[in-house]
């Protein structure tokens, strides 16, 4: 199947119906200027602008460094801040002009020389630090420049070295209890930028620096179990805000469905972990210190705004209440069941069944991605359930029956729950 952009696959259907005599042509051009306006095209000549400008970065850098043992100090210096003004200024000059891609470009190409600048000043006098010090004042200056300009390619490499910044401090074999908290605030300032320029792969690349976040926090705490499972009740409770914003005010500008695919791989991967560690003998119950009981203590915490959104969309009547209902009670079940000591069979089961929701919830809103999300975990959640073997062959065997029992049954009876004339769901 050709996979088209969301613009072209509006584009072909305005065609359609306007073709098949379903739209009048002049609606369909207005329907057309509107998807149209305020949109900026990506082209393939964007690519090689972009291609163009990463191979002056990696050329300037490399002139420089085989001819460094040969230029003075001064002249080295000289260098680096005629190439940076250089490419503000002409920066400043396709900006002016219009020029969008290039001077997109020419900003990119600014923010990578003061990069290198930063690296080679360092060299040039000496300077001993943190390597990870020096990215975080280039990605720091490439956000101002972003800010500044409204430069998106700037923005998205402002990310992109955050995130850097980051993993350069994760030390897992320590299992540290700095959970780097000052990247937060990095974090939030690209992803708001990213919502106030409205740019979908800015989005994404704060979303994937998020998840980092998250996962790196799980690898390095002293409590992983614990964490586990509070990043499990707060995803829970994001997906349902993303389900909330779905239902009318779209606060996210209609990159919802994007961050909801992100959440529900979270959510999934959270279901794996606590699952495959969920051991009666070694799991920490509430109480067992005072550190573990306190992170305990804000499970209901996290887990609430997922309760209150479902009872708020029933009592408001929101287009997608029984979704809302339908997260609460998925985040519930999985928390209770997780905190209480191992049942056999019920933990390998609870895994199947946040992969079930997603699929039915990727048919309901049309997303393909949940869809896609849901039915590979589902498969990945068999083969690891027959990996551990429930006790025996023969247990596994016998939880595959009843869970293929138990899952026709559940689709024999909403069949028959259907009202007449509806279509499939």
């Amino acid at each position: 199947m050709h996979i088209k952009s969301k613009r072209a696959v509006i584009t072909d259907a305005l065609d359609s119906w306007r073709n098949r005599g379903l739209l009048d042509p002049a609606t369909a051009q207005r329907l057309q200027d509107d998807l149209e306006q305020g949109k900026t095209s990506y082209s393939f000549n964007a690519f090689i602008i972009t291609a163009g400008v990463i191979c002056l970065c990696f050329a300037a850098m490399t002139f420089v460094a085989a001819n460094w043992e040969e230029m003075s100090r001064l002249l080295r210096l000289a260098l680096v801040v005629a190439a940076l003004w250089a490419a503000w200024g002409a920066a400043l000059w396709a900006g002016l002009r219009g020029l969008h891609w290039w001077h997109e470009g020419l900003m990119l190409l600014g923010c990578g020389i003061f990069g290198a600048g930063i690296m080679l000043v360092s060299q040039i006098y000496h300077i001993q630090g943190n390597a990870a010090d020096a990215v975080w004042l280039w990605a720091l200056g490439s956000l101002l420049a972003a800010a500044l300009t409204r430069g998106l390619m700037s923005l998205a490499l402002a990310i992109g070295l955050f995130a850097l910044w980051h993993g350069m401090q994760i030390d897992v074999a320590t299992r540290a209890h700095d959970l780097n908290l000052p990247y937060l605030v990095w974090w939030l300032a690209g992803a708001g930028l990213a919502w106030w320029l409205r740019s979908r792969l800015a989005g994404h690349l704060s979303v994937l620096a998020l998840c980092l976040w998250l996962l790196s926090a799980l690898a390095t705490v002293q409590h992983p179990h614990v964490a586990s499972l509070m990043l499990l009740a707060g995803t829970v409770s994001v997906m349902s805000g993303l389900l909330a914003s779905f239902s009318g005010p779209r606060l996210l500008h209609g990159f919802e469905a994007p961050v909801l695919a992100y959440a529900a791989l979270v959510l999934g991967s959270c279901a794996f972990y606590v699952t495959l560690s969920h051991d009666a003998y070694d799991w920490p119950m509430p109480g067992d210190d005072g550190a573990r009981g306190a992170l305990w203590s804000l499970l209901p915490f996290l887990a609430a705004p997922s309760v209150v959104l479902a009872v708020l969309a029933r009592v408001r009547a929101w287009a997608l209440a029984y979704d809302l209902a339908a997260c609460a009670i998925l985040g519930v079940t999985l928390l209770v069941a997780y905190v209480m000591p191992k049942i056999p069979l019920l933990s390998e089961a609870l895994l199947l069944v946040p992969f079930i929701w997603i699929t039915r919830m990727g048919w309901r809103l049309d997303l393909r991605s949940l869809r896609a999300i849901g039915m590979a975990g589902f498969i990945l959640a068999l083969l690891v359930i027959y990996g551990e073997t429930v006790g025996s062959l023969i247990g596994t065997s016998g939880f595959y029956l009843g869970a293929g029992l138990i899952l026709l049954g559940g689709a024999w009876v909403a069949t028959r729950l259907e009202p007449k004339g509806k279509g499939r769901s």
